[in-house]
């Protein structure tokens, strides 16, 4: 883009920004609306209502004696008579939009076939599709006043996720694991297979069949309530994901920096509310877990764990050298409060330099412990106390839970890497009193003015955090422009006016009604120490080239970063490990992720030949290209609802539900995922954001804990055309990993890659 261009970029926001809160009643009359319009789209409610209106006054008036109305019970009132041509006239409307909605379903949310074509020669189905999509939207637009869809428009329009042939799956199953497994324990799980496609494997598969013709998503349920809700481990490091902000932050207050991420994840948290968040793809993807990012709890069961979502909120909840606060986003009139205004209220509460001292400021650790033991401790230490209840009931329907961290040591330096690392390790551990586990958001706002965060997995996937994220860059860079630290602080100060006008935050103070709570959380704290201290953690900011030069290659640059992460795991472990990538299958309703086995024949014959001084520089490349296009073929399978995990997965289950022994599910379900990798993909979910232009706009990215206790957990990002940001987890109670080590082959990986094409 040139300066030109960039000059006459429009900068508008990804959503609107409303100065006032809604009232209860707009509330409900938004949400009938939207129920409405995600009901009759492509058809707008308005002009709906006037068809059957003027479908009724021709039926009553000018054609009273037809045969449809002939077959109905003829009333002496003419206002029965007018309900009765009404209700016809609307059920009229509603079967040509019904049938209009199913050729969309069924037609052009279910192609997948563009996936396959090249995009210069697409098939003739493709284009076929892709006429008829013109078509259509444009009679849609015309006559039926047709409008872009919102949020959750299509979301009854995409295509259930198809359960994939049983023998297929078993087929790519196998074609993994021979990589990673020894002969002998390939050959006992080859038998297994046999067997289990013979067997139980037959009725199994119809159970799952059976049970996808009466939901949406055959995976999603289970997928949520067995690898999450019934986990009985502590969140954090094990569950939960952490992100950090930019290269370099523009200048900022700590007080103006919270006040900023306050006010925009509240516009957030209204736009998904009013689902005025754009959808992707045009509605082509799945948008229904997007309610479960904001003022929602993970609320700890006995044995399960539920999701509560509070619904539309005006408050967060702040904890502060030990102390928790209710800080309020909007007046007594539903004014939302302006970045300026909650600047002065996060300055007046910082300068009260009040702390909590002793046990009660660790108070927050007994939501790091394991679920069972948090959700005894829930019921006996806050349920049963009215006071601290009725914290609890503020804390967890807040919008989200904020962290003033008094580190001011956090961003990046790229001659100090500890700080980066210290940074993310803290992101996603937190030091022990400073995280509310259950939330689906926790904030962090270090002293430096540093920013980041903490996500609960059990309530959505990366794409929708990717999603929320990106429109928080952008809002925070192109819609809120810095003013200099001076004006800032100038901001900051309250007069007498405001000191009797604006709410100031309200401090929430627990009771501990005995000993036993006090010794409840030590232990707890103390626990969490000992898993923090032993994640192992390296935040590698790869500098010296980034998507740019891979796309050089030709080469896919997720496959590349891939191939790479394998050759380095290679190096430093000696062998092919299971290898998870998440991949999207969001073109479906109600969807999750899949798994992408990245590990295959041509993935090994690469790393092979990689390590052969002895092959050529021209079979190298021809090995590296065939296991990206490799690893691209299999992403676009999974996408399609051809993955192999998710599928054995619900069959482990039902094998369990049922009483049915696998020997074959028991086998593989036992099989851990020694490398566990995630692509993020912000700022590029909608392309709002510019990496480029100023490097230091670039998002450092995000981490999480390695799935298995002597493997890595490895999660990326591109740094537009500049660089590679990947961060590498372990843990130090392994003998065989080291972060850092792994970190160091995985930098040289990426220039032996791309040294192969110099």
């Amino acid at each position: 883009m040139t300066s030109k261009e960039l000059k006459k970029k429009t900068v508008r926001s990804p959503y609107p920004l409303p100065t006032k809160f809604p009232t209860p009643l707009e509330q409900k009359a938004y949400k009938t609306y939207n129920w409405f319009e995600n009901t009759l789209w492509p058809v707008k409610p308005l002009p709906f209502v006037a068809t059957t209106v003027a479908l009724a006054a021709t039926l009553h008036y000018k054609y009273p004696e037809n045969a449809i109305l002939d077959v109905l019970p003829k009333f002496s009132s003419e206002a029965a008579e007018i309900v009765k041509a009404s209700l016809v006239a609307a059920i009229g409307t509603y079967a040509s939009v019904f049938t209009l909605r199913k050729l969309l379903k069924y037609f052009y949310f279910s192609y997948k076939g563009f996936l396959f074509d090249n995009p210069k020669k697409p098939s003739l189905k493709t284009k076929i599709w892709g006429v008829s999509h013109e078509i259509v939207f444009e009679i849609v637009r015309h006559i039926l006043s047709f409008s872009p869809p919102i949020l959750e428009s299509c979301d009854a329009l995409l295509p259930n996720l198809p359960v994939p042939i049983l023998s297929d799956t078993v087929k790519e199953y196998l074609d993994s694991a021979k990589c990673v497994l020894t002969d002998q324990e390939y050959e006992t799980i080859l038998k297994q297979s046999q067997s289990f496609l013979e067997n139980e494997g037959k009725k199994l598969q119809r159970y799952a069949t059976l049970y996808s013709l009466f939901t949406d998503n055959y995976v999603t349920s289970f997928w949520q309530k067995y690898a999450y809700l019934y986990g009985r481990y502590p969140l954090l490091i094990n569950s939960s994901v952490a992100h950090v902000d930019l290269l370099r932050d523009k200048e900022a207050t700590r007080a103006h920096r919270a006040a900023r991420v306050t006010w925009i994840e509240v516009m957030s948290h209204l736009a998904v509310d009013r689902q005025q968040y754009k959808p992707l793809g045009d509605g082509l993807v799945c948008t229904r877990h997007y309610k479960n990012m904001y003022a929602v709890t993970r609320v700890p069961g006995m044995e399960i764990d539920e999701l509560k979502l509070h619904g539309v909120q005006k408050h967060i909840v702040v904890v502060l050298r030990g102390k928790f606060y209710k800080v309020h986003v909007v007046d007594d009139k539903n004014n939302i409060y302006s970045v300026e205004q909650l600047t002065k209220i996060f300055h007046e509460m910082i300068s009260r330099d009040e702390k909590e001292e002793g046990i009660i400021g660790k108070v927050a650790a007994l939501t790091l412990d394991n679920r069972d033991s948090w959700h005894k401790n829930r019921q006996k230490y806050f349920l049963g106390n009215k006071k601290n209840a009725e914290i609890l009931k503020e804390i967890e329907s807040a919008v989200f839970f904020f962290t003033l961290d008094e580190d001011e040591d956090y961003g990046y330096d790229p001659e100090k890497p500890e700080i980066l690392n210290n940074f993310l390790k803290n992101a996603l551990s937190g030091d022990g009193t400073n995280r509310w586990a259950d939330k689906s958001l926790n904030y962090i706002c270090s002293k430096n003015a540093r920013c980041g965060g903490t996500t609960e997995h059990s309530i959505a996937d990366g794409a929708e955090f990717d999603h929320i994220m990106e429109n928080f860059v952008y809002v925070d860079i192109e819609i809120l422009k810095y003013k200099s630290v001076e004006e800032q602080m100038k901001m900051a100060v309250m007069g007498e006016n405001e000191k009797n006008s604006l709410k100031l935050a309200t401090p929430l103070t627990f009771e501990i009604p005995d000993e036993e709570m006090l010794s409840e959380i030590e232990r707890c704290y103390d626990n969490h120490q000992k898993s923090k201290d032993d994640l192992d953690l390296y935040a590698l900011a790869f500098r010296d080239f980034g998507k740019g030069r891979i796309k050089k290659c030709g080469v896919s640059p997720d496959a590349f970063i891939q191939m790479a992460i394998q050759l380095a795991n290679y190096r430093d472990q000696g062998q092919f490990v299971m290898t998870y990538e998440p991949a999207s299958v969001r073109f479906y309703a109600n969807s999750r992720t899949e798994t992408l086995r990245t590990v295959n024949t041509h993935s090994c014959a690469f790393v092979e030949a990689m390590l052969n001084e002895n092959e050529t520089k021209e079979a190298k490349i021809a090995l590296l290209k065939k296991a990206c296009e490799t690893h691209v073929l299999r992403n676009k399978n999974v996408m399609i609802g051809k993955g192999v995990d998710r599928h054995l997965f619900v069959l482990y289950i039902l094998s369990k539900g049922v009483g049915i022994q696998s020997s074959f599910l028991e086998n593989y379900i036992s099989q851990k995922w020694k490398l566990s990798t995630s692509h993020v993909s912000v700022p590029n979910v909608t392309n709002q954001c510019d990496e480029d232009t100023d490097p230091n706009d670039t998002w450092l990215g995000a981490c999480f804990g390695a799935v298995a206790a002597d493997g890595y957990g490895i999660c990326y990002r591109f740094g537009g055309n500049h660089g590679i940001f990947a961060n590498v987890t372990s843990y130090h109670s392994a003998k065989n990993t080291d972060s850092t080590r792994f970190a160091k082959l995985l930098s040289e990986s990426f220039h032996e890659l791309s040294n192969l094409f110099v």
